[in-house]
C-alpha cells in the first residue's frame, strides 16, 4: 500500500550516534541508499540532503558524486512528498554537467512543481522530458503525458473554483500528526482518527506513531476510546455508524514493513449511552490483504451496504472500492467490486451520504489537481453515475481524502495535506507530513453532468466543447464553457427551478442542443441530473446553383435542405437564400437521407438527393458537392390517345435542339415524367411504348406557358394504339338537314369541322326548343337529355374523330394502308331520296375533313391510295320510322329531340384489312 493513505507520521531522523563511526559524505550517501532500499523515503531524503550540504565540498568524492547526491535527494524528497525540497535539489542538479547522467531529472522536476500547483511549469518540464528523452521507459513517458493532461485540466478547473471557505479545525482535533475521518455519533458525540500516539513497544528506531479513534462530546477535550477498541500496538481508525446508531465499523491495522499497514474491518455494538462493546472482526476481511476505511450506505430500495477499500486480488488497481450488503441479522454478503468507479490507480476513503444518494471517495486514477482528489458519484436507478471531481478549493495540489458530510446543520469535512499556514504539521523545515481536518459548508446547487456521444455509433465522444446557458427574460446567458479533450463528461453546477440550455460542438460533428427546465416535475427534486448530448458525424454539403440555359452562376436562389423521415415525409432542416452568390452550405448527419431543393421565381425547381444512410465516415469524403441547374420545371404526362387514361410503361427521351440529352427514363409505375427546361428554347421529346405508335414532339415554351401553368410547365403526350380497330366503329353527328340545307345535291364543299362547330354551338337552342311548353320537371329532364346527347355523342364523336385521325397519320407514316368505311344516315323528315342524297353529302364532308386535317397531312396518302374510303348513303333506312313518323309533324320532336338527333350521323368503320406496303 502506498504511504499516501497511511496514518503514520514521518519519523524524525535520529542522527546522533547513528552514524558516529562513518559521518562522511559517502557515509551519508550509503546510509541514504539503505533507507531508500527499504522504501524509507523520508529518512533517505534527509540523509541525502545532509550529503548534499556544502560542508563536504573538500571531500575527495564530493565533486564526482555531488550530482548524484542532488538527484537522489530530489527524487527521495519527491517520494516522501516533500515537493519544495525535491524541486530545490533538482534545480541544483540542472547547473551541473552531471545532469546528463540523469535522464529522468526533468520528469521529477515536472512532478515536484505539479504537486505545488504550478501547472504551467509542470507542463513545460514534462514536455521537455518527452522531447529530450524519446527512449525513456514507456511507463515514465505515459505518466508524463497523463500529467500534462491533468495539468491542462487543472488550469481550466481552477477558473471554475467554487466560493467555499475551508475552515481548519482547532487544536485538540488537529495535531502535528495525521487527523482524519471526522464523523458524528449519537447526540453531541464526535469521532475522528488521530495518529499522534507513540508506539511504545516499537522495535524500530526512531519509534513509530500509532493511530487512535478519538471521541469528543460537546466542548470537552477529545479522548481516545478504550483499549478494547484502540487495541495496543495496533493502528485503529475510520469510524462508520449504521443508520440507527446501533452498530459501528472501523479499521484495525498492523505494520507491514517499515511504514505500510495491513488492515481489517471490525464491528462493535453501540449502547444507548454511546459506548462501544463486543468488538469483533467482520467476515469481509481477506487474509494477507488490507480491508479498510468502512462506510455505511443504502440503495434506492433501502438495502443497507457496507462500503470499504481493499487491495485484494481481482481489483482494477492498487486500492479498489467494494461494497457488501448488510442483512437484517447483521451478517455481510459477498463483496462486490465497484467497477464503474475503480481505476488502474487507487480509490480510497469511501463515504456514502444518504440524503443525496452520493458516494464520496478519494482517487488518483482520474483527473486530479495533484495526488489524491475527492470525487463523488450519484447512485441512480441502481447504478453509480460517472464520478465528478469536487473541484477547488475542496481539492488542491496536495492530497485530499476522508470526505464526510452530515445534515442538520449541513456541514462537510475533508482531510487534506495542503501546506497552508493553518496546518499544524507544516513549517518551512518540515514541509511533509500529515492530514489535517477542514470544515466547510458544501455547495448545495444541483450537479449537472453532460455526456457527449457519437450518435451514429453510440460510443463516447471525446474532445467536444459544451456550453451551459441560463435562460433569462433577456435571452440565453452563458454560464460556463468546458472543453474535454480526454473524455466525454462535462460537469456543471445549476440552480434549482431555473431553465438551462446545453450546446455541444466538435469539429467534424453536428451541433447538439438540449434545453431543460429544473422546475419540471421530473427534475425539480433531483440532486444530480445527467443529460446526454448526441453529436452525429457530419459531412459538409456545398450546393451551387446555375442557370440551366447557359450554365452561368445563378444567385438569389432559395435552397432548402430537408431530411427524409422513416415514413417518407420531409422535415425541413434549413433554408438559405443567397442574394449575391450561387453557393449555400450545410452540415449533414451521417446515417440520414436528404432532399435538396432549389427554387427561384420565374424558374422551375431543381432537386437532388443526398443519401448518407450507408455512408462510411472513415472512407467517405467529409465534403460533398451538388450542382443544381435551374430552368423551368416541365411535367410530362403520357396518356392513351383514345381514352385519355394514364399510360404506364412509356419511355421518354428529352433532348435539347443542340443534341444534348436532358433525360431518358421509363416509368413502369406511373405516367409522369419531370424535366428542367428553358423558356424559348426548343426541345425534342421522343415517346415510345409497346403496342402504341411512337411519336416525336418539338417543344418550345413561353413566359405565358409558365404563367398558365402556375409556375410549372405541363405537357400531355397522347399515344395512339397501333391497331386502328381499337378506335372503330364510332359516330359523328350533324345538325338537321346539314350540310347544305335544302340542297338536292349529293356533293358538298364543306368538311365536317365546318358543319360540326355551328352545330355544337346550337346546344342551348336545342335545349330551349326541345323543352318548349313543358312543365318545370319535364323541362328539366328534357334539357338534361340534350346536354347528355351533346356531351356523350356530338362532342365525344368529334374528339374521337380527331384522335382517330392522329392515329391514322402515324399508321400511314409507318407505311400502313387503311380504308375507312363511311355510313351516312338521316332522320325521316324529308322524302327518302332526299335523305339518301343528304347522307351522301355527310359522307363527303368526312372525306373533305380527312383531306384537310392538320393542313392536309393526309392528302398525299389519299392521292397515293394508302388511305381510301368506301361509303354507303343509307338515309332513313335504319331509323325507327314508326316512332319518328309519330313526331314528324311536330317540329320540336322531329328536329330537336334526342330520338331524331341520333339518326343524323355518319358511322366510321374499318372498310378493308390493314396491310403494309
Amino acid at each position: 500500500m502506498t504511504r499516501i493513505y497511511l496514518l503514520t507520521a514521518f519519523f524524525a531522523l535520529a542522527v546522533s550516534g547513528l552514524f558516529a563511526q562513518n559521518q562522511s559524505f559517502e557515509g551519508y550517501l550509503s546510509a541514504a541508499d539503505k533507507a531508500a532500499q527499504r522504501d524509507d523515503h523520508y529518512n533517505a531524503y534527509r540523509l541525502y540532503a545532509i550529503a548534499a550540504e556544502d560542508e563536504w565540498s573538500d571531500d575527495q568524492a564530493y565533486e564526482a558524486r555531488i550530482g548524484e547526491a542532488y538527484y537522489k535527494a530530489g527524487t527521495a524528497a519527491y517520494r516522501a512528498t516533500a515537493y519544495t525540497e525535491a524541486e530545490k535539489y533538482l534545480v541544483k542538479l540542472q547547473s551541473l554537467p552531471a545532469v546528463d547522467k540523469y535522464p529522468l531529472s526533468q520528469y521529477y522536476m515536472g512532478q515536484a512543481v505539479f504537486r505545488q500547483g504550478r501547472y504551467d511549469q509542470a507542463v513545460a518540464h514534462f514536455q521537455q522530458f518527452l522531447d529530450d528523452q524519446p527512449r525513456a521507459p514507456e511507463a515514465y513517458r505515459a505518466i508524463a503525458l497523463s500529467q500534462i493532461n491533468d495539468a491542462d485540466w487543472a488550469i481550466d478547473a481552477l477558473t471554475r473554483a467554487e466560493d467555499i471557505q475551508l475552515n481548519h479545525l482547532p487544536e485538540g482535533i488537529n495535531t502535528q500528526d495525521s487527523d482524519i475521518m471526522y464523523v458524528r455519533g449519537k447526540g453531541a458525540d464526535r469521532y475522528f482518527s488521530s495518529n499522534t500516539f507513540e508506539f511504545k513497544n516499537d522495535t524500530l528506531k526512531p519509534k513509530r506513531s500509532l493511530s487512535r479513534i478519538m471521541k469528543q462530546t460537546g466542548e470537552t477535550t477529545a479522548e481516545p476510546l478504550p483499549a478494547s477498541i484502540n487495541l495496543p500496538g495496533k493502528n485503529v481508525a475510520h469510524t462508520a455508524f449504521n443508520k440507527e446508531m446501533t452498530k459501528v465499523y472501523y479499521s484495525v491495522c498492523e505494520f507491514r514493513n517499515y511504514d505500510e499497514l495491513i488492515c481489517d474491518v471490525y464491528r462493535a455494538d453501540v449502547s444507548a449511552d454511546g459506548n462501544w462493546t463486543n468488538p469483533q472482526k467482520t467476515s469481509i476481511n481477506q487474509t494477507g490483504f488490507s480491508t479498510t476505511q468502512p462506510s455505511v450506505g443504502f440503495d434506492e430500495s433501502g438495502n443497507e451496504y457496507l462500503y470499504f477499500a481493499s487491495d485484494r486480488p481481482g481489483g482494477q488497481g492498487g486500492l479498489d472500492l467494494y461494497r457488501s450488503m448488510i442483512s437484517a441479522d447483521g451478517s455481510l454478503g459477498a463483496s462486490e467490486n465497484l467497477t464503474e468507479l475503480n481505476t488502474a490507480g487507487d480509490e480510497a476513503s469511501p463515504f456514502f451520504y444518504a440524503p443525496r444518494k452520493t458516494l464520496y471517495f478519494a482517487t488518483n486514477g482520474r483527473f486530479t489537481f495533484g495526488g489524491m482528489d475527492v470525487y463523488k458519484s450519484y447512485l441512480i436507478d441502481g447504478n453509480f453515475r460517472n464520478p465528478v471531481n469536487m473541484g477547488a478549493p475542496v481539492n488542491s495540489a496536495a492530497d485530499e481524502a476522508y470526505y464526510t458530510r452530515f445534515d442538520d446543520p449541513d456541514q462537510a469535512y475533508v482531510g487534506s495535506r495542503r501546506p497552508s499556514g493553518e496546518a499544524l504539521f507544516y513549517s518551512e523545515a518540515r514541509d511533509v507530513c500529515c492530514y489535517d481536518l477542514y470544515e466547510f459548508t458544501p455547495d448545495n446547487r444541483i450537479d449537472l453532468q453532460a455526456i457527449t456521444l457519437n450518435k451514429l455509433t453510440g460510443e463516447d465522444l471525446t474532445g467536444a466543447t459544451v456550453k451551459l446557458f441560463k435562460i433569462t427574460p433577456n435571452g440565453p446567458e452563458l454560464m460556463d464553457e468546458v472543453t474535454n479533450l480526454e473524455g466525454n463528461e462535462f460537469n456543471f453546477k445549476v440552480e434549482p427551478g431555473m431553465e438551462y440550455e446545453l450546446i455541444a460542438d466538435k469539429d467534424g460533428f453536428t451541433t447538439a442542443l438540449d434545453r431543460f427546465d429544473l422546475s419540471s416535475p421530473e427534475l425539480r427534486d433531483l440532486p444530480f441530473i445527467e443529460r446526454v448530448l448526441e453529436l452525429n458525424p457530419k459531412v459538409d454539403l456545398d450546393v451551387f446553383t446555375y442557370n440551366n440555359a447557359d450554365e452561368s452562376e445563378l444567385s438569389n436562389v432559395t435552397v432548402s435542405l430537408s431530411e427524409v423521415l422513416e415514413d417518407g415525409s420531409l422535415n425541413l432542416v434549413e433554408e438559405i437564400t443567397n442574394p449575391t452568390g450561387n453557393d449555400s452550405h450545410y452540415e449533414l448527419e451521417i446515417g440520414k437521407r436528404y432532399i435538396v431543393t432549389a427554387t427561384r421565381p420565374g424558374f422551375g425547381k431543381a432537386e437532388t438527393e443526398v443519401d448518407l444512410t450507408e455512408y462510411d465516415a472513415n472512407e467517405g469524403s467529409t465534403s460533398i458537392r451538388r450542382d443544381l441547374y435551374l430552368g423551368q420545371s416541365l411535367e410530362v404526362y403520357v396518356i392513351d390517345g383514345r381514352t385519355d387514361e394514364p399510360l404506364f410503361n412509356a419511355t421518354l427521351k428529352l433532348i435539347k435542339a443542340s443534341g444534348k440529352l436532358v433525360g431518358e427514363s421509363t416509368n413502369s409505375t406511373g405516367n409522369d415524367f419531370y424535366y428542367t427546361v428553358n423558356l424559348n428554347e426548343p426541345f425534342i421529346l421522343d415517346t415510345k411504348r409497346a403496342g402504341y405508335f411512337p411519336r416525336t414532339d418539338t417543344l418550345r415554351f413561353s413566359e405565358q406557358d409558365l404563367i398558365d401553368g402556375d409556375g410549372t410547365l405541363v405537357y400531355y403526350v397522347p399515344l395512339f394504339s397501333n391497331d386502328l380497330n381499337d378506335f372503330l366503329p364510332f359516330e359523328v353527328y350533324f345538325d338537321n338537314d346539314h350540310p347544305d340545307p335544302d340542297s338536292y345535291s349529293v356533293r358538298t364543299k364543306l368538311n365536317y369541322e365546318e358543319t360540326y362547330i355551328p352545330y355544337a354551338n346550337r346546344r342551348e337552342a336545342f335545349k330551349k326548343e326541345s323543352s318548349e311548353g313543358m312543365d318545370q320537371e319535364k323541362s328539366f329532364l328534357t334539357r338534361g337529355d340534350i346536354d347528355q346527347f351533346f356531351d356523350q355523342e356530338v362532342e365525344a364523336g368529334w374528339e374521337q374523330l380527331r384522335r382517330f385521325s392522329d392515329a391514322l397519320i402515324l399508321h400511314l407514316q409507318s407505311g400502313g394502308t387503311f380504308t375507312v368505311e363511311l355510313q351516312g344516315y338521316a332522320s325521316p323528315r324529308a322524302p327518302t331520296e332526299y335523305n339518301r342524297r343528304l347522307s351522301s353529302r355527310r359522307n363527303m364532308s368526312l372525306k373533305h375533313f380527312f383531306r384537310d386535317y392538320k393542313g392536309g397531312v393526309l392528302a398525299k396518302y389519299i392521292d397515293g391510295k394508302q388511305l381510301s374510303f368506301s361509303e354507303a348513303a343509307l338515309g332513313e333506312t335504319t331509323a325507327n320510322l314508326d316512332k319518328i313518323y309519330e313526331l314528324i309533324d311536330r317540329e320540336r320532336e322531329s328536329v330537336y329531340s334526342t330520338i331524331a338527333s341520333l339518326e343524323r350521323r355518319v358511322v366510321l368503320r374499318n372498310g378493308v384489312s390493314t396491310k403494309k406496303k
